[in-house]
């Protein structure tokens, strides 16, 4: 009988999580990451080898604005284009919730295959 009121219990509890999950935030991280994909847009570099990465940390602040933290890349070109391109830069989400939460993402330019 212990054994079957235990067994309830997780069932109970276990269920309860599944109901309080939240599925608008993963909405609006996509939501953010085509915002910043289309002003990352175009870039004007000389990319030397088949594909140039970075990684890119950010937040928002109260404001709706991106404010990068750190950009890692090998090149000091991409790391200035990044920054122009995204610091200050208001995104359109009508309530910023996640504001000092930390994204991280991954930036890679291809060379042309023309060239």
């Amino acid at each position: 009988m212990k054994k079957l009121i235990v067994l309830f219990f997780a069932l109970v509890l276990g269920s309860g999580q599944g109901f309080a999950s939240n599925n608008n935030p993963i909405e609006m991280d996509e939501h953010l990451r085509n915002e910043v994909a289309h002003l990352l847009k175009n870039p004007k570099i000389k990319v030397e080898k088949e594909e140039l990465t970075a990684d890119i940390q950010f937040t928002l602040n109260q404001k709706g604005e991106i404010v990068v933290l750190i950009v890692d890349s090998e090149k000091d070109l991409v790391i200035d284009y990044i920054k122009s391109r995204l610091n200050y830069k208001k995104v359109t989400i009508e309530k910023v919730k996640n504001v000092n939460r930390i994204y991280n993402l991954t930036l890679i330019i291809k060379r042309p295959k023309n060239v």
